[in-house]
């Protein structure tokens, strides 16, 4: 590296939406138990989204490719373990395929007024708008899990 050049860092955050393994179905209320079990195994690197039905990780940050590919892996493995244990996968796609827009519900922490206001002023668009934040290649999905 030349003298002067700023070092090159990176971090990576990913969301997942929890699906039930059973139903294939988005899970709208995942046990708190769940989110309190990954807390203690990742700290801050989980959290919920603004759709409880969604859970977001982030890797520290790292100096390499190499070093936030192994973040991810242990991130993801993490995540799908623990979710595994309550008949559930984290997934990623572009949008759900029949999730029922309207069972979407925010985290406690999200739900409040000004919240609520701008789900029903963007017509739900916020609740429907089933994005997920990753790469095709990191895919999980409920048959390699559970």
């Amino acid at each position: 590296m030349l003298e002067g050049e700023p070092e090159f860092t990176l971090g990576i955050e990913e969301e997942y939406f929890l699906v039930d393994c059973t139903t294939r179905d988005i899970v709208s209320d995942p046990p708190t138990a769940m989110l309190t079990e990954l807390e203690a195994l990742l700290g801050p690197q989980v959290s919920p989204e603004f759709l409880r039905s969604q859970i977001e990780v982030g890797t520290r940050v790292c100096d390499s490719f190499d070093e936030a590919r192994a973040e991810l892996r242990r991130l993801r493995g993490t995540v799908a373990g623990v979710a595994s244990c309550h008949n559930m996968a984290p997934v990623a796609a572009g949008t759900h395929p029949f999730a029922v827009t309207r069972r979407r519900r925010l985290p406690s922490a999200y739900d409040t007024e000004p919240s609520r206001l701008i789900c029903r002023v963007s017509g739900g668009a916020l609740r429907s708008a089933a994005c997920m934040c990753m790469s095709a290649s990191s895919t999980m999905s409920c048959a390699s899990i559970c």
